[in-house]
């Protein structure tokens, strides 16, 4: 059990891994919500957006992100700008993609079905970083790790962000591959997702720490073999740790994130495991010349 210093107890390696069917509770990454206005988050390992309200999380979202080499960027921004069937002014880098691949080279994508930019285009940021969550003329590519920096929605759901939040939201995109949360009975929940960008996650040398406290103050076995094998399967489904019965588990309720992550003991930011090649700057999949908004400073996180 990930070098815990005391003893979890053992129980069947069974995982009782609960699959995540179409309504079920998505579980949540630990971020320090703003407790009012409208705050995007976005945990990349995850590919979900989640959209809150005065705190209260409002719906989830599957999501596409940047690919390896052009991986989203984590961080604390906010909302720049909204554009409606937006036109996409095609980057350099890409046109060069489309010549290298004996594709027609285009230069700009007018509204329409064939837009990769779909429905609406909402920046975050500074225009010059080319960030922003918009929509798709390739469905089948979300969820995934497939753009160029920028966060792709299926359409609909990209109508219903843009229409629900302003330029000055709070957005932060975090890179979190373990996730705790508790249900509404008070069971302990451990999602393992993968690691796409290949970061060193300083939060992992913690989490035995935080779990043997859980025990301790819930006086509530966690049972450390489905810790052990979560970690290492890695399918992204929420793991019961406290359940007594691994074939009963069931998720009780809503999942509420445990906060082990955030606050004022908050663990260091993610490294690369090993030097690689920088990565490029994410590539605008944006428009470069449309009506400036008002910019506002963002929101503390």
């Amino acid at each position: 059990m990930v070098g815990a210093t005391g003893k979890l107890v053992v129980a069947s390696a069974m995982l009782g891994a609960v699959a995540l069917a179409q309504g079920a509770p998505v579980p949540a990454p630990d971020v320090l919500i703003n407790g009012s206005g409208l705050h995007v988050v976005i945990n990349l390992p995850q590919t979900r957006l989640f959209l809150y309200r005065d705190g209260t999380l409002l719906k989830s979202y599957p999501v596409a992100v940047g690919k390896m080499l052009t991986q989203t960027p984590t961080g604390t921004y906010a909302v720049t700008g909204i554009y409606p069937n937006p036109v996409w002014y095609v980057p350099k880098s890409i046109q060069e993609e489309m010549k290298q691949q004996g594709k027609p080279v285009q230069t700009s994508v007018p509204p329409g079905p064939d837009n990769p930019l779909g429905n609406a285009f909402v920046r975050f940021g500074e225009a010059r970083l080319g960030l922003g969550m918009h929509g798709t003329n390739a469905p089948a590519s979300v969820p995934g790790f497939r753009s160029h920096g920028c966060v792709r929605l299926k359409n609909e759901d990209i109508d219903e962000l843009a229409s629900t939040v302003a330029p000055g939201a709070a957005v932060t995109v975090a890179y979190q591959t373990v996730l705790l949360n508790e249900d509404a009975a008070g069971e302990l929940w451990l999602t393992a997702l993968k690691n796409p960008y290949k970061l060193d996650d300083p939060s992992f040398e913690h989490l035995a720490q935080v779990l043997l406290t859980w025990q301790a103050n819930r006086r509530v076995a966690v049972h450390g073999k489905r810790v052990d094998l979560a970690l290492k399967e890695r399918n992204g489904k929420p793991v019961c740790l406290s359940c007594k019965s691994v074939d009963k588990a069931r998720i009780s309720g809503e999942l509420s994130a445990l906060r082990w992550l955030s606050g004022d003991d908050k663990v260091p930011e993610l490294t690369p495991v090993e030097a690689v090649p920088a990565v490029p700057a994410a590539q605008p999949e944006t428009v470069n010349k449309l009506e400036h908004h008002p910019v506002k400073k963002p929101a503390k996180v």
